[in-house]
């Protein structure tokens, strides 16, 4: 059995203080035999030395990234750190990072480095913590496949880090208190674990069903046509100018009719030849739907998520939203997070950290979790 504890500071600059407020909320002399810490914070607690002296004051590694805003029980906030504690008597961790990605090689570090941890358990784990990095040349897709690829069908949840600034190099994912660009980072869990998944993108009155087509041209995570016209044209047929400015808010949801959930993706960049460059794969033959993203269905879908949430067995609970639903909550960017707060409360231990992209499971019709790479959604890991 899993046990998570949590702990939270607002504190900056004093980092003496920052690491008593943390170490004074944990029970560091009745955690079990494995333990691991995941962080959720923004850059400011790596740049001032929090994340190093916290890591120092810890018995256990800790991964972490940084994030757009983070959340427990006991704070919430753009400049709050947020941490987990996972400890078990019989669920073993492991926690890794590559070395920094490149276009050329990432298949192979990802590959190496979770042969590395996996040496380390005595078997296959139930499951994958992922931690991966925002990189301009790699697609968090194409990082999630990679890693897919050799974890020999286990769950994999996590998310891309973000920050307030994601092309001032403020992107970063950390183990052991070192933060660094362009790594992947990864947490095995091996041992009678059963993890259920929670992804919610937007309710289905914002999905415009009526308006859904079949890609019928696209390469990858390009989309060329659909119902075989141009992508831009079919967008203008149906009153959708998509911009370069603009595009990462038009969500399309894709079916890729394999009895999986559809999968909301956006739309990365317009390319040179009129194509659209999507957040995920866009096989010929799937259905695709344009949605509209709102304030409104944001909070409908995290209260239908939480009323499920609360129907499971939780003994730890790790909430991982896309950083656009927070951004689209402004002038309120926080109330997401309130909600949860209200609901959840007392109920379960959680934790909040919003992100550039998740990844997390979805059941096809025979009841196998496919490993999936969303955008816009609420996706939550439940222990």
């Amino acid at each position: 059995m899993i046990e998570m504890h949590t702990a939270s500071t607002a504190e900056i600059d004093e980092v003496d203080d920052a690491v008593k407020e943390i170490l004074s909320q944990l029970p560091l002399d009745s955690l079990k035999k494995h333990s691991v810490g995941i962080l959720y914070c923004c850059i400011d607690f790596i740049e001032t030395g929090v994340v190093s002296a916290l890591d120092k004051a810890l018995p256990f590694s800790v991964l972490g990234m940084t994030t757009m805003a983070s959340a427990d029980k006991s704070n919430l906030g753009m400049y709050n750190l947020s941490l987990t504690v996972l400890t078990s008597d019989d669920v073993l961790f492991e926690a890794a990072v590559t070395d920094p990605l490149a276009s050329s090689d990432y298949r192979e570090k990802i590959a190496a480095t979770y042969k590395r941890a996996r040496t380390a358990l005595p078997g296959e784990p139930a499951c994958v913590f992922s931690f991966m990095p925002y990189t301009p040349d790699i697609s968090g897709t194409d990082l999630a496949s990679a890693l897919d690829a050799i974890v020999g069908g286990a769950p994999i949840w996590g998310g891309v880090t973000v920050s307030l600034d994601i092309y001032s190099g403020s992107c970063c994912t950390i183990l052991e208190g070192l933060a660094q660009e362009k790594v992947l980072g990864v947490i095995l869990l091996y041992g009678p674990v059963e993890p259920e998944f929670i992804v919610a993108s937007i309710p289905e009155e914002n999905v415009f069903y009526e308006k859904r087509a079949i890609i019928t041209s696209s390469d990858g995570c390009v989309l060329r046509a659909v119902n075989d016209m141009p992508v831009l044209r079919f967008f203008e047929h149906l009153g959708i100018n998509v911009s370069a400015q603009d595009s990462a808010t038009v969500p399309l949801m894709v079916d890729y009719r394999d009895g999986s959930t559809p999968v909301l993706l956006s739309i990365a960049s317009i390319l040179e030849d009129g194509s659209v460059l999507c957040g995920g794969p866009v096989p010929e033959g799937a259905y695709i739907a344009m949605c509209e993203l709102t304030r409104e269905g944001i909070l409908t879908t995290t209260r239908r998520s939480l009323e499920k949430l609360l129907q499971l067995k939780r003994n730890a609970v790790l909430m991982m939203p896309c950083v656009i639903r927070y951004i689209v909550m402004g002038p309120q960017h926080e109330e997401e997070m309130r909600l949860i707060s209200g609901i959840v409360g007392e109920q379960a231990p959680y934790i909040i950290g919003y992100c550039g992209g998740e990844i997390c499971p979805v059941r096809d019709t025979s009841g196998r979790w496919r490993n999936r790479f969303h955008h816009y959604t609420f996706t939550a890991c439940i222990l």
